[in-house]
């Protein structure tokens, strides 16, 4: 990663960027942790161990996408990725950028230091420092297209798809249940044995979920648009209902 970006993560860190690599920040195996806008920041640890999950990693990946291509990342999603798909409702937005419209509403009952609160409506929320780790705008459908893409070995070459599905753990780390995270993707083991494939990404007052069978042939993409309820659960029934045997699911609750 130092390649790339020099003296950037010792800099406002405090760890050494020598001594990690791409492949760390893409399974979150860096050693550095997460961090969110005013919140403290936890030491990082070394690169290379557990899995924690950090919106860092990918904040630096993006980062290291400029770098290289001497392009925004929000001209290199739509050049490598949104145009070539036809993704019309994908794009990284920037302080400055307007939602387009038409778009969904989000609500929560969470304040923005996640004190409890009466419902509202947070579509507007500023979500620019977020960037490569969870800033960017799309659709259901136009998820429903990347996914199937990324998964059915349209978007990589064979070997760079082969690493994609090679996981680390994730068990221990107070993250999704019974999940590996490859190289940006991860795997999740449905109760009926199925596996998985895809992301899934939180913010203030928006869940939104795109998982998929190994080849990309059966996605299903879901958003819920409210902060307070069980998601992990909510997902886990949906998922089940989709892509499990109807002689093995669990009863609904």
């Amino acid at each position: 990663m130092a390649k790339w970006l020099p003296g950037v993560v010792e800099e406002h860190l405090g760890a050494d960027g020598t001594g990690i690599t791409v492949r760390q920040l893409l399974n979150h195996t860096s050693g550095l942790p997460d961090a969110v806008p005013g919140q403290p920041t936890p030491h990082p640890e070394e690169p290379g161990g557990r899995f924690i999950y950090s919106k860092l990693n990918y904040n630096l990946a993006g980062m290291i996408v400029e770098h290289a291509t001497g392009s925004t990342l929000a001209e290199e999603i739509d050049r490598s990725i949104a145009r070539p798909l036809r993704l019309t409702g994908t794009y990284l937005p920037d302080a400055d950028t307007t939602m387009r419209a038409p778009h969904a509403r989000h609500y929560s009952k969470f304040d923005q230091a996640g004190h409890p609160t009466e419902i509202h409506d947070v579509t507007g929320a500023d979500l620019s420092w977020a960037g490569a780790a969870g800033g960017m705008v799309s659709t259901t459908s136009d998820l429903h297209r990347f996914l199937r893409a990324l998964l059915g070995g349209r978007l990589l070459p064979t070997g760079a798809q082969r690493e994609m599905f090679t996981t680390v753990s994730t068990e221990g780390a107070d993250w999704v249940p019974n999940t590996g995270y490859g190289l940006g993707v991860y795997s999740q083991k449905l109760p009926c044995g199925v596996t998985l494939w895809g992301g899934g990404g939180y913010i203030q007052g928006s869940v939104t979920y795109a998982m998929g069978d190994r080849e990309g042939t059966h996605t299903l993409v879901s958003n819920m648009n409210g902060d307070w309820n069980d998601f992990l659960e909510t997902f886990t029934t949906l998922f089940e209902t989709s892509f499990c045997p109807a002689t093995s699911r669990h009863p609904a609750s």
